[in-house]
């Protein structure tokens, strides 16, 4: 598969009434790990795969270590068993759905975070920035960071660039994700979205069982 097949079969979860575009100005927190660091332009997300979107915005629900060892600490080992797992709730499941997309305009010039040539100009780049916030290197580990002012120093140069989109590798899987800067690119619906209500698709049927997360019955 090349670089324009890829792009041209993304997955996002979203807002059921407008799943592609990016979230309105007035609800932006600017938190994103590739928006630009002086807040001119937004960015949004998509996956090569289904679960692996699903996996993005669901990450917050698995129980943290911390709070599993405080139970154990408190009720013991044997306990364990009875930890209540974290609900999907059915507001969510309404409330959002599985978009198909394609990144618009064709030409659009892509930067791969996981590809060690482009990586390595990134770095040379930045080495000041990166040096400053202690990062040897631009790996994987150090992609996915919540140090978010390197990540969105570096989206902002390369959207100076030129670039639309930034291809990197989710911190949930390892499989491929990808940045969709404001004004450079945008996604293009290719389909019917698909929703997590009842029956449950696949993909969130398959995310929820390995992280132990239960499905609130959400009729249509």
């Amino acid at each position: 598969m090349n670089d324009r097949d890829e792009l041209d079969d993304l997955w996002r979860v979203g807002y059921h009434a407008d799943p592609l575009n990016f979230t309105p100005e007035h609800l932006y927190a600017w938190s994103h790990r590739f928006d630009d660091v002086d807040q001119r332009f937004r960015s949004t997300y998509a996956a090569r795969y289904q679960e692996t979107a699903l996996r993005e915005v669901l990450a917050d629900l698995r129980p943290n270590t911390a709070a599993v060892a405080r139970y154990v600490a408190i009720f013991g080992d044997e306990a364990l068993e009875d930890l209540e797992p974290e609900q999907i709730t059915a507001a969510w499941r309404r409330r959002n759905v599985l978009a198909p997309a394609r990144v618009v305009p064709n030409d659009v010039a892509v930067v791969d975070l996981t590809e060690p040539a482009q990586t390595r100009e990134v770095e040379l780049a930045h080495a000041q920035l990166l040096a400053e916030h202690g990062m040897d290197h631009l790996d994987l580990h150090e992609i996915t960071t919540r140090r978010r002012i390197v990540t969105q120093t570096i989206a902002s140069d390369v959207y100076r660039l030129g670039a639309g989109v930034i291809r990197f590798a989710s911190s949930r899987d390892g499989r491929p994700c990808f940045a969709i800067l404001e004004g450079n690119a945008a996604l293009e619906q290719t389909g019917d979205y698909i929703p997590l209500t009842d029956p449950a698709p696949n993909a969130l049927a398959v995310v929820a069982e390995e992280w132990g997360l239960t499905l609130e019955p959400a009729p249509v």
